[in-house]
């Protein structure tokens, strides 16, 4: 179990995060205006926004289901990384230059200017299911795992979290996000070489370790069958997984919003380097965890035995075993993976408030609706710069402090989704088919803007809605005929 000086390592993370935000709100208090606070007046140098990018990739559901699908299904899952490297490519010489030369806030501005309204609302409409959907799982997930193997108050983490991030965002706005972010990498970082290192004294060394992975057929980078029906191959995981990774960083406001921070887009497209290298080493560092899992519990599986009931629980396990004589040590883990908890709670906070800024004016063309999915709608019309800007003449700081107002509502209705999500499969996996469910038409929609000029609105919407129902239905095929187990080579 925790001890006091886990939850004081801990409570620190936390308390550092706030300070960063204070900071932040102190020093710009007499220049903010809204451009200043949704993208940091686009000064921001190009190395923390790339670790800001990083971490932000590197959510709490990475850092506990990557190890655990190398557990499952070996080092297939680290190809990967060259799926981020060419999505990353496109996304600086294609995406960039056109979002940033034309002085966006939002993307959804762009699909406006090329198309009609009628595309830019039902972009943002899914952009908003997606990230939504997904921040549910990112907030409740390491709370539900922490909690399964640790007696950590459940909803006491769910709460208290949400709390800090929805008051460092206030407080200090996009630049103080992205210092955290920067902190909180660094959190991420020690996390994980510190379990490696435990790991491998209690194993032998790292080249036990390797061996008795090899044993177990869980070391294998030469899956190249076209099969779709193989869980990890190089084709799904490379060229699969840049169209993935497209949509998060080429058309995603949560991370467009970032490069947009920068001073050029010179420096966007560095800021993006920066951050693959950063994917690369926490990703790196994530699949090596993996492999200390699999040899830490190859002759006893604790979901087997029903000492861990939750799959995406066996890290935590593992880590309060191997650090029980080292107090203090599991609460630099429990910081990590709140670290990546928080910087994706303020990325969709964020991402939401530079939608609401954006569209508001469709507000007053639609009628109140009873269902959620028209509610998130409404919500996702609501904007400062197309409804309220154009009819009051307001101050910018009051348009400031209205963006403050509606983060804290964003906030809580994220703590609110994370409530509701109450049935959770693997993260990874979950996370994966939402994130990818929607990400990949959006990526279509956007290409087809960019790179093809004589495609009309009607066309565009046309390819949107076959794209999704065609991942729609692939994903409920998957679930009612899953491939068989010789296909996975799971433990």
């Amino acid at each position: 179990t925790f001890s006091v000086g886990d939850y004081v390592v801990f409570a620190i993370m936390l308390v550092a995060s706030t300070l960063i935000g204070l900071f932040f709100a102190i020093r710009d208090r007499k220049k903010r205006n809204t451009e200043e606070y949704l993208l940091a007046g686009r000064s921001m140098s190009p190395y923390p926004v790339g670790f800001s990018l990083a971490v932000s990739f590197m959510s709490a559901v990475t850092v506990l289901g990557t190890p655990v699908e190398v557990y499952r299904f070996g080092t297939m899952y680290a190809w990967l990384v060259v799926g981020m490297l060419i999505a990353l490519i496109i996304t600086a010489e294609i995406f960039v230059p056109v979002f940033y030369n034309m002085g966006l806030t939002t993307v959804y501005e762009y699909l406006e200017m090329r198309f009609n309204k009628t595309v830019r609302l039902t972009a943002t409409a899914l952009f908003m299911i997606q990230t939504i959907l997904y921040g549910g799982i990112v907030i409740f997930a390491p709370a539900l795992t922490l909690n399964s193997v640790t007696g950590f108050n459940l909803w006491g983490a769910v709460v208290s979290t949400g709390l800090v991030c929805i008051f460092y965002s206030c407080l200090g706005g996009l630049k103080g996000v992205i210092w955290t972010d920067a902190l909180q990498a660094s959190i991420m970082l020690v996390g994980f070489v510190a379990i490696l290192i435990q790991g491998s004294l209690k194993l032998g060394g790292f080249a036990n370790i390797w061996k008795l992975c090899e044993q177990g057929s869980r070391i294998e980078f030469g899956q190249f069958d076209l099969d779709p029906r193989i869980r990890h191959s190089v084709w799904s995981l490379t060229a699969g997984g840049s169209i993935f990774v497209c949509g998060l960083y080429a058309v995603n406001q949560s991370q467009v919003q970032r490069y947009l921070s920068c001073r050029s887009a010179k420096d966007a497209k560095i800021a993006l380097v920066f951050n693959w290298l950063g994917l690369v080493l926490l990703n790196g560092l994530a699949v090596m965890t993996g492999i200390v899992l699999y040899a830490y519990y190859k002759d006893c599986d604790p979901l087997s035995v029903g000492q861990v009931k939750v799959r995406d629980a066996l890290l935590p396990y593992m880590v309060l075993e191997i650090f029980k004589d080292n107090p203090g040590v599991p609460g630099i883990f429990l910081a990590s993976i709140y670290s990546g908890s928080l910087s994706y709670y303020i990325k969709l906070v964020f991402a939401c408030i530079c939608v609401l800024c954006n569209l508001m004016y469709y507000l007053l063309l639609t009628v109140i609706y009873s269902t959620i999915s028209t509610a998130i709608t409404a919500l996702s019309s609501v904007t400062i710069h197309d409804f309220l800007k154009p009819h009051f003449a307001w101050k910018e700081k009051t348009f400031t402090n209205i963006s403050i107002g509606l983060i804290f509502v964003y906030g809580l209705l994220l703590i609110l989704f994370a409530y509701l999500t109450s049935k959770l499969g693997g993260l990874l996996q979950a996370a994966i088919s939402i994130l990818g469910l929607l990400g990949g038409p959006l990526v279509g929609l956007f290409s087809l803007g960019v790179l093809f000029p004589f495609v009309n609105s009607i066309g565009a919407l046309s390819g949107l809605v076959v794209g999704i129902g065609m991942n729609v239905w692939v994903f409920v095929g998957s679930k009612y005929y899953p491939p068989p187990p010789h296909f996975a080579n799971e433990l």
